[in-house]
């Protein structure tokens, strides 16, 4: 059914049945939530007040978007990018074709720093106390908030979902993408409000930090691009002909930006402090040893992703 006459007869229920066929033709995986994700796109509305509205016949124009998505999807483009938006760490963030879609496997980033963040943020409330317990006035210490800085943020997942769950942070987020800076802005707008502890700065990696004068950090994480040249041809349509190849691409080796980012790093870093980087799963090897190399890191560890891959690569600096 490609008549939208036709498909404007059908009631929300009906049209979710229809979009499901439709992609189970391409046998696209979850077709049935992708369906109600696209309608729900079409009727500014969520799932569950889909189910609720089951019986409502949709318009012509709500025909005509549906159906003008549905081909799209069959076509291969993200369902991510056709809704503008995806959920991550129980929130949902929007997205666009200018930024990556963010992985459930980055998830794993969050859960592996908060716990440093906490134990930071509860030494910096302890730190008067504990000096003035020493005869040094409380005011000279204890000040300065807890620092981290998300490095080629794209749409600001990491950095919005970090200044959530550590209220007292001030957070930093950088990319080379104005695009990405926009939507990762949107997002933090969305979801923080009115407040402005998250600083967006445009330029590649580290660089932003140092031209936006930023002091001395205690976390410095980053989902930078992984992806090897000779695998950029491998990749599933999907992702490698409609995400951004800027977001993708990690060099000859998938280790260019890890390696700016691992030598760069102790210049911005505080007294033992920490870097953790999302990595491809083959590349935890040589990524320990561009670690080890550098010779300023102790610590380090490789944390494993859902499907118990090696998945990110932290480190403690010890200067």
């Amino acid at each position: 059914m490609d008549n939208c006459a036709a498909l404007a007869s059908l009631t929300v229920s009906q049209a979710v049945a229809w979009a499901t066929r439709q992609l189970d033709s391409k046998e696209i995986p979850g077709s049935r939530l992708e369906s109600e994700l696209l309608l729900g796109a079409v009727c500014a509305s969520s799932r569950m007040e889909l189910y609720l509205m089951h019986g409502r016949r949709l318009d012509r124009q709500e025909a005509s978007r549906l159906s003008a998505l549905v081909t799209r999807r069959m076509g291969g483009e993200p369902v991510q990018y056709l809704t503008g938006r995806t959920e991550f760490y129980g929130r949902e963030f929007a997205v666009s074709p200018g930024v990556l879609i963010p992985r459930p496997e980055t998830e794993r980033l969050v859960d592996h720093v908060l716990p440093f963040l906490e134990k930071r943020i509860r030494h910096q409330k302890e730190e008067p106390v504990r000096r003035a317990k020493c005869g040094v006035g409380a005011e000279t210490g204890g000040g300065n908030p807890v620092r981290f800085a998300d490095i080629g943020t794209g749409s600001g997942v990491l950095a919005v979902t970090l200044a959530l769950a550590c209220q007292p942070v001030q957070g930093y987020a950088t990319d080379v993408s104005e695009s990405a800076l926009d939507i990762a802005r949107k997002n933090a707008d969305n979801l923080l409000g009115d407040d402005r502890r998250l600083r967006f700065l445009k330029g590649s990696l580290l660089t932003p930090l140092r031209h936006g004068s930023v002091p001395r950090l205690d976390l410095i994480v980053s989902n930078p691009p992984y992806v090897a040249t000779r695998e950029l041809v491998g990749l599933p349509d999907e992702v490698g002909g409609f995400e951004p190849e800027l977001a993708l691409h990690g060099g000859e080796d998938g280790l260019d930006c890890h390696r700016v980012l691992i030598d760069e790093a102790p210049a911005f870093l505080s007294s033992r402090g920490m870097i953790a980087l999302e990595i491809g799963a083959e590349h935890s090897g040589g990524i320990t040893r561009l670690m080890v190399d550098r010779g300023v890191y102790t610590d380090i560890r490789i944390v494993k992703d859902y499907n118990g891959l090696d998945r990110i690569v932290s480190a403690t600096y010890a200067g």
